[in-house]
């Protein structure tokens, strides 16, 4: 699909998730206007951004962009508690008003979470790879249950941002410079000529599922001291 066409798909998802995010902000209340519209504002972000800038279908686009876009939502969070709105004067039933939100509460951030999932699954159906459609479901363990070494990985991702980068069975896969390897969550990074690298530093990903916030501990400090 030429860049123009992308670019009109995504734009027409942005504006459509928009228009419900203004009428849910306008017109509903309770539930709807307290988690749906949550739901659907990181995807509204999401489809933003991929109209704008990030309009071709690659490693970041698909596999780190909307991770950035879940972390706007709690940014967002941060901002309501802040109660910015008020402090800049800003009506809450405004169009910023609405995608800033007005009120803080942590249960939007597992709506931001499920907004994260619905992102997962559309890029799933329209994958021409191997994408699956359990994909969210581990991105949802390795971004609450395995945070902490996620976090680290997309630091370093974005560290070695301008080395090549490709899919690998579910994780992102960087072929970095150095000679060893490491696995940070989603994320592991392994020299390309190496494949024994990337199979190990795969069975890592696994580890990580299971151990959590334990995974560095148990894992991931030994084997650095080790290498």
């Amino acid at each position: 699909m030429s860049k123009g066409k992308l670019r009109i798909k995504y734009g027409i998802s942005f504006i459509v998730l928009l228009l419900i995010e203004i009428a849910i902000g306008k017109w509903s209340k309770g539930l709807v206007r307290g988690f749906v519209g949550d739901v659907l504002v990181i995807p509204m972000i999401y489809f933003m951004i991929r109209a704008i800038i990030f309009v071709y279908d690659r490693i970041f686009s698909v596999y780190v962009l909307p991770l950035l876009c879940y972390f706007l939502g709690w940014q967002a969070e941060l901002l309501q508690a802040y109660d910015i709105t008020g402090h800049l004067g800003i009506d809450k039933n405004s169009l910023i008003g609405i995608i800033i939100g007005g009120h803080f509460d942590l249960l939007d951030i597992l709506a931001y979470m499920l907004g994260l999932y619905l992102i997962g699954i559309y890029l799933a159906l329209e994958s021409r790879d191997d994408r699956c459609w359990f994909y969210p479901i581990g991105v949802f363990i390795h971004w609450t249950w395995g945070f902490a070494q996620t976090l680290g990985g997309l630091m370093l991702y974005l560290w070695f941002y301008n080395s090549p980068h490709r899919y690998y069975r579910g994780v992102v896969l960087t072929e970095w410079p150095l000679q060893g390897g490491i696995s940070l969550g989603m994320f592991i990074f392994a020299p390309h000529d190496r494949p024994e690298v990337i199979v190990h530093e795969y069975g890592h990903t696994f580890q990580a599922l299971l151990l959590g916030p334990m995974y560095l501990l148990f894992i991931g400090i030994p084997s650095i001291s080790w290498a």
